[in-house]
């Protein structure tokens, strides 16, 4: 757990070239402190606070097994601000990479985070603040018009703000975000509330953290098997090979059939089981080189090098058999069933080309009544 942010109070470092201020601010100094700073713990005194902090920190772990993107972790964190310590707005600042001139993207997340609208700014007119959290950081805490029309002029402009609490999302160092928590109503952000907000946008760049490396890895977070960035990698690497050597390669998608009714009748986490299993079936029937990702939701692409168009059928087909012996838990006494296409690849395909030859193939498993494998014509027969 983090330890207590030390409050002092200081002096804003300059902005930009040529621009300071002399405005006293609170800033929040979010070193990470080896062991627990007895002099005050998260949350003593105050047990509901501590309560709600712990329960949002459990609530982001838990989204971080699953998600697959960073997005969803920081519409998490939105949602947990709101929450509490009960910001109005939470304002996302996306930071470009340094040298860059582009555009920034700047989120906001309204009403427990159901809300969401956006727009972009150009690098070189960010806030002040947000340039000085991009640049140190470090956080602060703005809470008198002067500071909020200084260092956040452009939120200061929509209307009354009590307070604005600007924190950095970074992860080894690199500050990828400036989290901005604004309460327009309410009294001010107190010690113990800046410190509840600290404390989640940690965990949130830890798990940030987290589903980079996975992606990074080329791993799907429920399943294990290859994602969906990394087939589409794979599957370009297989076509520059079958390209250069006149080989041959087909791809399977795989559709499995009525899986939302598994997800409301037993819930989604039978569901996730019932995907590892399938995925389990698929790569104990494929060769050892052929790979099997996640396309996403409850469908799935196998990768078949060396194979033409009837020999990736015949093995769909073995698959779909081992598929309907798969036996649940939670009461799931049935097979899997799914529908199945199979395309080859032939010039001058590319990847999005060979997929969509294999979607088209299983779009007509789908309305031949499902259960069953399909394959577009052999380019080579």
């Amino acid at each position: 757990m983090p330890c207590r942010p030390a409050w002092r109070p200081g002096r804003l470092a300059p902005f930009a070239a040529g621009q300071t201020s002399d405005l006293a601010l609170h800033f929040v100094d979010m070193d990470v402190v080896s062991g627990m700073d007895t002099s005050r713990t998260i949350g003593e005194g105050d047990g509901e606070q501590a309560a709600a902090l712990f329960a949002g920190i459990r609530r982001l772990s838990a989204i971080a097994d699953s998600a697959t993107e960073p997005e969803e972790i920081v519409r998490a964190l939105a949602s947990e601000l709101l929450r509490s310590p009960g910001g109005d707005e939470v304002h996302v600042h996306y930071l470009e990479s340094p040298g860059e001139d582009g555009d920034e993207l700047v989120v906001v997340y309204l009403f427990e985070g159901e809300g969401r609208l956006s727009y972009r700014v150009p690098r070189a007119e960010r806030p002040p603040g947000v340039n000085w959290v991009a640049s140190t950081g470090g956080s602060f805490l703005a809470a008198h018009s002067e500071e909020l029309s200084t260092t956040v002029p452009r939120l200061a402009q929509t209307g009354p703000v009590r307070c604005a609490l600007l924190l950095a999302l970074a992860d080894r160092g690199e500050v990828h975000a400036v989290v901005m928590v604004v309460r327009r109503s309410a009294d001010a952000l107190g010690p113990g509330d800046v410190e509840h907000a600290s404390a989640l946008v940690e965990q949130a760049a830890t798990a940030m953290a987290l589903v980079r490396a996975r992606a990074e890895a080329g791993t799907d977070a429920v399943t294990g098997s290859m994602n969906h960035r990394a087939m589409r990698r794979r599957l370009g690497e297989e076509i520059d090979r079958a390209s250069r050597g006149a080989g041959l390669l087909s791809c399977m998608l795989i559709d499995l059939d009525d899986f939302k009714a598994v997800n409301d009748r037993y819930g989604h986490a039978a569901g996730d089981a019932l995907l590892r299993s399938v995925v389990q079936a698929l790569v104990g029937e494929f060769r050892a080189f052929d790979r099997v990702a996640r396309y996403g939701g409850d469908e799935f692409v196998v990768i078949l090098p060396n194979a033409g168009v009837e020999a990736a059928a015949a093995a769909g087909a073995r698959a779909l058999s081992r598929m309907r012996a798969i036996r649940g838990d939670d009461g799931m006494s049935h097979g899997v069933s799914a529908s199945i296409g199979v395309a080859a690849w032939r010039e001058p395909m590319d990847i999005d080309e060979l997929l969509a030859a294999a979607d088209a193939a299983l779009l007509r498993s789908k309305r031949q009544g499902k259960g069953r494998v399909t394959h577009a014509p052999d380019p080579v027969a």
